[in-house]
C-alpha cells in the first residue's frame, strides 16, 4: 500500500516560541542562544539583519544592537513541542516525535474525510498555527524522505505536497547535500561521480548504487523515487510489545565514550525487564538527543531475538558512527526493544547463532540472581561503568572475555 507521509517543521521555533510567550516582541528580530554566546535560532527579522545560526553573540551585539538577545528555555520549548505531538494526534495516531521542532506523521488513513492529502495538511497546519501563536512549514509526499523535501521547499508558513507524478520536477533542483540523510562526505562522493541533485541519484540504477554506497544511502533511494522505506516510528504502533528505558544525565557530554556507556547503561535496564517477563527483541531502535533537543535515530533488525545486552551492545557499535557527530552537546540517549517474543521462540540455525544466544541467556540469568540478591548493578557490562557517577571510586575491576570490564 502507498503511504501518504507529512513532515511538520517550526519556524524559527526556538525564537518563535520567546514572541509567542511574549507579543511585545512580535515583529522584532529576536535571537536566543545568549546563554552559549552563539545564535541557536533567529526570528525572520533578525534573519533578514544578516545573523546566522552560530554567529557570535558579542558580535551581533556589536555590529547589530537593535537585535534582542534571550537566554534558551529549553522547558518551555519543550512544553512547546509537546503541545504540536498533541495536535497532530488529533488526525492521527502515527506520530513520530523526530526533535524538538519536528514531527513526522503518517496521514494513509486519515486523508478520508477530508478528501485530499492538500486539505489534511491544511488542517493541521492552520490548528497550529492558532493554538500555538507560529508557523510551521509543512511538507507532504509518499516517504519521509520526500516528505522532508516539501517541508523546505516554501519557507517560512509554507505547505508543499509532492505527488508521485512530481517527484522528478521537485528533486531537479535539489542539490544532493541538501537531502536528508546524505551527509558531507557522501556528498563530496557523489559529486566526484556527476551527481549534483536528488534527480542525478535516483536516474541511477539501484544496482548502480549499491555497488557504490552503503544501504542507509540505497534507502533513501528508494525513498526519493516514492517508495516507503522508513516507517513512521510512533508510540501507538510499538503499544505493548516495546520495552523502553531513556535516561537524561548530567552534565551534558560531547564525548563518545560516555555516551556509548549511557546507553550501554539504558540497554541493560531495557533487558533486564525483558528477562524478567521471558521476552526476546527482534528489534532495536536507540536514539541520541543533543542539548538543542534534537534527536538522532537508528533502527536495527536482528538475526535471531536477543535479550542480552552484550549482544544488543555489539549491534549498536556496529552503527553508532552512523548517528554520532562529534563536537556535538548531547544530553540524552534511549533504546527500545521492539518486536518481542517469547524466549522459547529462538530458532536454531546454520551458523550457531542460536546457540550463542541461548550461551549469553544462561549467563545473565546468573547476573540477574546475583544482582537479586545484593542490588541493582552489582554486576554490568564493562561498557556500562562511566555512567556511574561512582565510576571514580570503583577499585576494583574484573575482566570477563567477551564483555569487558565487571566491577
Amino acid at each position: 500500500m502507498s503511504k501518504t507521509i507529512l513532515h511538520i517543521d517550526g519556524d524559527s521555533f526556538f525564537a518563535s516560541c520567546e514572541i509567542s510567550l511574549n507579543h511585545k516582541l512580535k515583529g522584532k528580530p529576536v535571537v536566543t542562544g545568549q546563554e552559549r554566546g552563539i545564535a541557536t535560532a533567529m526570528s525572520p527579522e533578525a534573519k533578514a539583519l544578516g545573523v546566522s545560526r552560530g554567529m557570535p553573540v558579542f558580535r551581533i551585539r556589536k555590529e547589530l544592537p537593535q537585535v534582542i538577545i534571550t537566554h534558551s528555555n529549553y522547558t518551555s520549548y519543550g512544553i512547546f513541542a509537546q503541545r504540536m505531538y498533541d495536535i497532530v494526534r488529533r488526525y492521527t495516531p502515527l506520530v513520530e516525535e523526530y526533535s524538538i521542532d519536528e514531527c513526522f506523521a503518517d496521514i494513509t488513513l486519515a486523508i478520508g474525510e477530508f478528501g485530499a492529502p492538500e486539505a489534511l495538511g491544511k488542517a493541521i497546519k492552520e490548528a497550529l498555527n492558532r493554538e500555538l501563536g507560529m508557523t510551521f512549514s509543512v511538507g507532504i509526499g509518499p516517504s519521509k524522505v520526500l516528505a522532508k523535501v516539501a517541508s523546505k521547499w516554501q519557507k517560512p508558513n509554507g505547505l508543499t505536497v509532492i505527488k508521485q507524478e512530481d517527484v522528478r520536477t521537485f528533486l531537479k533542483d535539489v542539490q544532493i547535500g541538501k537531502i536528508w540523510g546524505i551527509g558531507p562526505q557522501t556528498t563530496l562522493a557523489m559529486q566526484s561521480r556527476g551527481i549534483q541533485t536528488g534527480l542525478d541519484f535516483i536516474e541511477h540504477s539501484k544496482d548502480w548504487v549499491a555497488a557504490n554506497f552503503a544501504r542507509p544511502i540505497v534507502e533513501i533511494w528508494h525513498e526519493l523515487q516514492g517508495m516507503s522505506v522508513h516507517r513512521v516510528n510512533s508510540d501507538s504502533e510499538e503499544d505493548q510489545s516495546s520495552i523502553q528505558c531513556t535516561r537524561t544525565f548530567t552534565p551534558p557530554t560531547q564525548s563518545k565514550i560516555e555516551l556509548l556507556s549511557e546507553l550501554s547503561k539504558n540497554v541493560e535496564g531495557a533487558c533486564v525487564k525483558a528477562r524478567r517477563q521471558k521476552l526476546c527483541a527482534r528489534r532495536i531502535h536507540y536514539f541520541l538527543k543533543t542539548q538543542e533537543f534534537r534527536y538522532k535515530r537508528k533502527e536495527i533488525m536482528l538475526v535471531n531475538p536477543v535479550s542480552s545486552p552484550a549482544d544488543i551492545m555489539h549491534e549498536i557499535n556496529k552503527s553508532f558512527d552512523e548517528i554520532f557527530r562529534s563536537n556535538t552537546t548531547y544530553r540524552a540517549t534511549g533504546v527500545t526493544l521492539a518486536g518481542l517474543v517469547d524466549d522459547t521462540h529462538i530458532q536454531t540455525d546454520l551458523f550457531g547463532g542460536s546457540r550463542k544466544v541461548q550461551d549469553w541467556a544462561r549467563v545473565f540469568e546468573a547476573l540477574d540472581k546475583v544482582d537479586k540478591r545484593f542490588g541493582s548493578h552489582t554486576l554490568m557490562l564493562g561498557s556500562s561503568l562511566r555512567s556511574l557517577r561512582k565510576y571514580k571510586k570503583i577499585k576494583k575491576v574484573f575482566r570477563i572475555p567477551s564483555m569487558g570490564e565487571v566491577n
